[in-house]
Protein backbone atom coordinates (compact mmCIF):
# COMPACT_ATOMS: atom_id res chain seq x y z
CA UNK A 1 0.00 0.00 0.00
CA UNK A 2 1.37 3.41 -1.02
CA UNK A 3 1.83 5.79 1.92
CA UNK A 4 1.59 9.58 1.70
CA UNK A 5 1.96 10.57 5.36
CA UNK A 6 4.89 12.93 4.77
CA UNK A 7 3.22 14.56 1.77
CA UNK A 8 0.02 15.10 3.75
CA UNK A 9 1.97 16.76 6.55
CA UNK A 10 4.01 18.82 4.09
CA UNK A 11 0.82 20.08 2.47
CA UNK A 12 -0.64 21.04 5.84
CA UNK A 13 2.50 23.06 6.58
CA UNK A 14 2.65 24.70 3.16
CA UNK A 15 -0.93 25.97 3.41
CA UNK A 16 0.15 28.09 6.39
CA UNK A 17 2.49 30.22 4.29
CA UNK A 18 1.47 29.63 0.64
CA UNK A 19 -2.07 30.43 -0.58
CA UNK A 20 -3.70 27.09 -1.31
CA UNK A 21 -0.49 25.33 -0.34
CA UNK A 22 0.90 25.35 -3.90
CA UNK A 23 2.27 27.88 -6.37
CA UNK A 24 0.16 26.83 -9.36
CA UNK A 25 -3.51 25.76 -9.28
CA UNK A 26 -2.93 22.52 -11.19
CA UNK A 27 -0.44 21.36 -8.55
CA UNK A 28 -3.22 21.27 -5.96
CA UNK A 29 -4.39 17.92 -7.43
CA UNK A 30 -8.04 18.94 -6.97
CA UNK A 31 -8.96 17.67 -10.43
CA UNK A 32 -7.99 14.14 -9.34
CA UNK A 33 -9.57 14.40 -5.91
CA UNK A 34 -6.58 14.17 -3.59
CA UNK A 35 -3.97 16.26 -1.83
CA UNK A 36 -0.75 17.05 -3.71
CA UNK A 37 2.23 14.71 -3.60
CA UNK A 38 5.52 16.37 -2.63
CA UNK A 39 8.57 15.23 -4.60
CA UNK A 40 12.21 15.41 -3.60
CA UNK A 41 14.20 14.03 -6.55
CA UNK A 42 14.07 12.61 -10.04
CA UNK A 43 16.30 10.52 -12.28
CA UNK A 44 15.65 9.78 -15.91
CA UNK A 45 11.95 8.97 -16.34
CA UNK A 46 11.39 8.36 -12.62
CA UNK A 47 10.25 10.63 -9.78
CA UNK A 48 10.55 9.97 -6.03
CA UNK A 49 8.31 11.60 -3.43
CA UNK A 50 9.22 12.46 0.16
CA UNK A 51 7.57 9.25 1.36
CA UNK A 52 9.94 7.17 -0.79
CA UNK A 53 7.38 6.21 -3.45
CA UNK A 54 8.61 5.88 -7.04
CA UNK A 55 6.66 7.05 -10.10
CA UNK A 56 6.99 7.01 -13.87
CA UNK A 57 6.92 10.69 -14.81
CA UNK A 58 4.39 11.35 -17.57
CA UNK A 59 4.31 15.10 -16.90
CA UNK A 60 7.92 16.12 -17.64
CA UNK A 61 7.56 19.38 -15.72
CA UNK A 62 4.61 20.23 -18.01
CA UNK A 63 6.68 20.01 -21.16
CA UNK A 64 10.26 21.31 -21.02
CA UNK A 65 11.95 18.30 -19.41
CA UNK A 66 12.57 16.53 -22.71
CA UNK A 67 15.83 14.90 -21.56
CA UNK A 68 14.42 13.53 -18.33
CA UNK A 69 15.42 14.25 -14.75
CA UNK A 70 19.02 14.94 -13.77
CA UNK A 71 20.31 14.30 -17.30
CA UNK A 72 24.11 14.14 -17.11
CA UNK A 73 24.83 16.52 -19.99
CA UNK A 74 22.15 18.98 -18.87
CA UNK A 75 23.44 19.05 -15.29
CA UNK A 76 26.99 19.50 -16.57
CA UNK A 77 25.96 22.47 -18.73
CA UNK A 78 24.07 24.07 -15.82
CA UNK A 79 27.05 23.64 -13.51
CA UNK A 80 29.42 25.07 -16.12
CA UNK A 81 27.32 28.20 -16.57
CA UNK A 82 26.46 28.72 -12.89
CA UNK A 83 30.13 28.58 -11.91
CA UNK A 84 30.66 31.68 -14.06
CA UNK A 85 27.75 33.48 -12.41
CA UNK A 86 24.04 32.89 -11.87
CA UNK A 87 22.49 36.05 -13.32
CA UNK A 88 23.83 39.38 -14.57
CA UNK A 89 20.80 41.46 -15.49
CA UNK A 90 22.61 42.19 -18.75
CA UNK A 91 22.98 40.65 -22.24
CA UNK A 92 25.12 37.54 -22.74
CA UNK A 93 26.55 35.86 -25.82
CA UNK A 94 24.73 32.61 -25.13
CA UNK A 95 21.36 34.34 -25.58
CA UNK A 96 22.27 35.14 -29.18
CA UNK A 97 23.59 31.62 -29.73
CA UNK A 98 20.34 30.07 -28.49
CA UNK A 99 18.24 32.46 -30.60
CA UNK A 100 20.30 31.64 -33.69
CA UNK A 101 19.83 27.92 -33.09
CA UNK A 102 16.05 28.32 -32.72
CA UNK A 103 15.81 30.37 -35.93
CA UNK A 104 17.92 27.76 -37.71
CA UNK A 105 15.75 24.85 -36.53
CA UNK A 106 12.32 26.42 -37.13
CA UNK A 107 11.96 27.99 -40.61
CA UNK A 108 8.88 30.06 -39.69
CA UNK A 109 10.70 31.85 -36.84
CA UNK A 110 12.53 35.00 -37.89
CA UNK A 111 13.57 36.29 -34.47
CA UNK A 112 13.25 35.33 -30.81
CA UNK A 113 12.36 37.24 -27.65
CA UNK A 114 13.18 35.26 -24.50
CA UNK A 115 11.08 35.58 -21.34
CA UNK A 116 10.88 33.83 -17.98
CA UNK A 117 7.55 32.03 -18.28
CA UNK A 118 4.86 30.83 -20.65
CA UNK A 119 2.48 33.44 -19.27
CA UNK A 120 4.91 36.22 -20.17
CA UNK A 121 5.33 34.75 -23.65
CA UNK A 122 1.61 34.60 -24.40
CA UNK A 123 0.92 38.02 -22.90
CA UNK A 124 3.72 39.53 -25.00
CA UNK A 125 2.43 37.79 -28.14
CA UNK A 126 -1.08 39.15 -27.64
CA UNK A 127 0.19 42.65 -26.90
CA UNK A 128 2.34 42.53 -30.05
CA UNK A 129 -0.61 41.35 -32.16
CA UNK A 130 -2.83 44.12 -30.84
CA UNK A 131 -0.15 46.75 -31.35
CA UNK A 132 0.56 45.63 -34.92
CA UNK A 133 -3.04 45.17 -36.06
CA UNK A 134 -4.52 48.09 -34.08
CA UNK A 135 -7.33 45.68 -33.12
CA UNK A 136 -8.48 44.67 -29.65
CA UNK A 137 -10.13 41.24 -29.63
CA UNK A 138 -8.49 37.82 -29.42
CA UNK A 139 -9.95 34.38 -30.06
CA UNK A 140 -9.05 31.46 -27.81
CA UNK A 141 -10.50 27.99 -27.52
CA UNK A 142 -12.57 26.62 -24.66
CA UNK A 143 -10.39 24.24 -22.66
CA UNK A 144 -7.09 25.61 -23.98
CA UNK A 145 -4.71 27.07 -21.40
CA UNK A 146 -2.19 29.84 -22.01
CA UNK A 147 -1.03 30.88 -18.54
CA UNK A 148 -2.31 33.20 -15.84
CA UNK A 149 -2.79 36.36 -17.87
CA UNK A 150 -6.23 37.90 -17.34
CA UNK A 151 -7.09 37.63 -21.04
CA UNK A 152 -6.63 33.87 -20.94
CA UNK A 153 -8.59 33.05 -17.79
CA UNK A 154 -11.84 33.03 -19.70
CA UNK A 155 -13.21 29.50 -19.95
CA UNK A 156 -9.69 28.25 -19.33
CA UNK A 157 -9.00 24.57 -18.72
CA UNK A 158 -7.13 22.53 -16.11
CA UNK A 159 -6.30 24.17 -12.78
CA UNK A 160 -7.63 27.50 -13.98
CA UNK A 161 -11.11 26.01 -13.88
CA UNK A 162 -11.01 26.37 -10.11
CA UNK A 163 -10.91 30.16 -10.48
CA UNK A 164 -14.45 30.37 -11.90
CA UNK A 165 -16.03 30.65 -15.33
CA UNK A 166 -16.24 32.78 -17.33
CA UNK A 167 -15.21 35.72 -15.13
CA UNK A 168 -12.48 34.48 -12.83
CA UNK A 169 -12.24 36.44 -9.57
CA UNK A 170 -10.12 39.50 -10.25
CA UNK A 171 -10.68 39.40 -14.02
CA UNK A 172 -12.84 42.36 -15.04
CA UNK A 173 -15.87 42.08 -17.31
CA UNK A 174 -14.20 44.41 -19.81
CA UNK A 175 -11.21 42.07 -20.03
CA UNK A 176 -13.52 39.10 -20.51
CA UNK A 177 -15.31 40.89 -23.34
CA UNK A 178 -12.04 41.24 -25.23
CA UNK A 179 -11.56 37.45 -25.34
CA UNK A 180 -13.81 35.54 -27.74
CA UNK A 181 -14.29 31.80 -27.26
CA UNK A 182 -14.37 29.22 -30.07
CA UNK A 183 -14.57 25.43 -30.03
CA UNK A 184 -11.30 23.52 -30.44
CA UNK A 185 -11.08 21.40 -33.62
CA UNK A 186 -14.17 23.13 -35.02
CA UNK A 187 -13.36 25.31 -38.01
CA UNK A 188 -16.99 26.39 -38.39
CA UNK A 189 -16.98 27.72 -34.84
CA UNK A 190 -13.95 29.88 -35.60
CA UNK A 191 -15.43 31.12 -38.86
CA UNK A 192 -18.61 32.17 -37.06
CA UNK A 193 -16.71 34.15 -34.43
CA UNK A 194 -14.60 35.81 -37.13
CA UNK A 195 -17.63 36.75 -39.22
CA UNK A 196 -19.22 38.44 -36.24
CA UNK A 197 -16.04 40.29 -35.19
CA UNK A 198 -13.70 40.31 -38.21
CA UNK A 199 -12.98 44.02 -38.14
CA UNK A 200 -11.59 43.88 -34.61
CA UNK A 201 -9.83 40.49 -34.15
CA UNK A 202 -6.11 40.91 -33.52
CA UNK A 203 -5.12 37.25 -33.15
CA UNK A 204 -6.14 33.64 -32.63
CA UNK A 205 -4.25 31.80 -29.89
CA UNK A 206 -4.33 28.01 -29.69
CA UNK A 207 -2.65 25.05 -28.02
CA UNK A 208 -1.49 22.96 -31.02
CA UNK A 209 -2.03 19.90 -28.83
CA UNK A 210 -4.53 20.71 -26.10
CA UNK A 211 -2.58 19.41 -23.12
CA UNK A 212 -4.75 20.89 -20.41
CA UNK A 213 -7.88 19.12 -21.60
CA UNK A 214 -6.38 15.65 -21.89
CA UNK A 215 -3.82 15.79 -24.74
CA UNK A 216 -6.44 16.31 -27.44
CA UNK A 217 -4.75 16.36 -30.85
CA UNK A 218 -5.93 18.62 -33.68
CA UNK A 219 -7.80 17.30 -36.69
CA UNK A 220 -5.60 16.92 -39.76
CA UNK A 221 -6.46 20.29 -41.29
CA UNK A 222 -7.48 22.31 -38.24
CA UNK A 223 -4.22 24.18 -37.58
CA UNK A 224 -3.70 24.84 -41.30
CA UNK A 225 -7.26 26.13 -41.52
CA UNK A 226 -6.59 28.57 -38.68
CA UNK A 227 -3.64 30.02 -40.59
CA UNK A 228 -5.75 30.36 -43.72
CA UNK A 229 -8.51 32.12 -41.82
Amino acid sequence: MIMYKKSIKAFQESTKVIPGGVNSPVRAFKSVGCDPVFFERGKGSKLYDIDGNKYIDCVSSWGPLIFGHSDKETVSAINFCSEKGTTYGAPTLIETEVAEKIVEMVPSIESVRMVNSGTEATMSAIRLARGYTKKELIIKFAGNYHGHGDSFLIKAGSGALTLGLPDSPGVTKNTARDTLIATYNDKNSVEKVLRENRDNVAAIIVEPIAGNMGLVTPDNRFLKALREL
